[in-house]
């Protein structure tokens, strides 16, 4: 994957190339979103200046890790994303990455969550090359709680199939749920400080606006 410093004119690039490449799939994606938007779907999410629910989630080795022992080690950037298979998650979590010394130089650190099981957890890190966790969220429980577990709809589980995309074997469960993807920036003490929960998932927080947040602090 190329690494790009500007999120959102990779994703715009990204989407441009799947309009022409394959209508169908973008076609599937679009109605989605549209029926996500039309319910208000995330609305409920946590937003700025709220707590961020703790959490108890494996790692990619079986190790449980919780909120607030990540946030005993300063401020943590939070991203929920949909799975290794989701090229828009791998775009935002390479980005991240490539900015992970000049948050960690803020005292932060930076997880992902996603609904996948350990084997696609570590999958996932090694395809984005990335230095921190990857949680793995147990039937979508923590998206659950947050407001963000969304049903995929029969229109588009055939054109996953079709691609590879088997929700069922990634996430071990039948339930065919996905997260909305959202980013937390999180202060010490819980709060949320600023995030992005768009049903649109085709769109991510950039980290230049996490890095602008952390500075806040």
């Amino acid at each position: 994957m190329t690494r790009q410093k500007n999120l959102s004119a990779t994703l715009s690039e990204f989407r441009a190339r799947l309009n022409i490449k394959n209508p169908d799939f973008a076609a599937g994606y679009q109605a989605i979103v549209d029926r996500l938007t039309a319910s208000g779907a995330g609305s409920a999410s946590p937003g700025t200046g709220d707590g961020l629910p703790d959490f108890q989630l494996p790692d990619a080795k079986g190790r449980l890790v919780g909120l607030s022992d990540l946030l005993a080690n300063g401020p943590l950037v939070v991203s929920m994303n949909r799975g290794h298979w989701c090229d828009f998650c791998r775009f935002e979590l390479t980005a991240l990455q490539d900015h992970a010394d000049q948050i960690a130089e803020l005292g932060a650190n930076i997880i992902a969550i996603s609904p996948e099981t350990q084997a696609y957890a570590k999958k996932f890190r090694a395809r984005c090359g990335l230095t921190f966790p990857v949680l793995c969220d147990v039937d979508n429980g923590y998206a659950l709680s947050l407001g963000l577990a969304i049903w995929v709809g029969e229109d588009l589980k055939p054109l996953y199939s079709k691609f590879g995309y088997d929700l069922e074997r990634f996430q071990g469960n039948s339930a065919w749920m996905l997260p909305i993807p959202a980013t937390y920036v999180v202060a010490t003490d819980g709060r949320i400080v600023d995030c992005r929960v768009d049903p649109d998932f085709r769109n991510r927080m950039e980290p230049e606006d996490v890095i602008a947040a952390l500075k806040t602090l």
